[in-house]
């Protein structure tokens, strides 16, 4: 099910990365955007891999979020994820979400559907 979001775009966080138990390089970063309304309520969105290149969006910048919910089990308890893989600059006329080639020297990242959940989710229970 693929969902969409408005929003401004409040933080973007620390890209991590690592090496998957098949040998695979990954990374994924989490970012921030404050949904308007009466009462506005902040999410945090995850890209993983480089479906988007975060690094070309300013703060305060105002985006549309194309993404899946996750929901995953960790010792008896339940956690969600919000799969961003696409964004777009409200008002812009293309998609600002080009598949990136991997940085020098790594190869590209594995989809999420072939690592284990470990490495996917890194090794926090959220």
């Amino acid at each position: 099910m693929a969902l969409e979001v408005e929003g401004k775009l409040t933080h973007l966080l620390e890209r991590r990365s690592g090496v998957s138990a098949n040998g695979t390089n990954w990374t994924s970063q989490d970012f921030v955007i404050e949904i308007p309304g009466q009462y506005p309520q902040s999410a945090v969105f995850n890209v993983y891999g480089d479906r988007v290149q975060l690094d070309q969006y300013q703060i305060g910048e105002n985006i549309k979020v194309s993404f899946d919910i996750r929901g995953r089990e960790y010792q008896g308890k339940w956690y969600n994820t919000l799969n961003a893989w696409k964004i777009e600059r409200i008002g812009a006329t293309a998609p600002a979400a080009p598949q990136g080639a991997a940085p020098a020297g790594q190869t590209a990242p594995a989809g999420p559907a072939e690592q284990p959940q470990a490495e996917a989710e890194g090794d926090l229970p959220f």
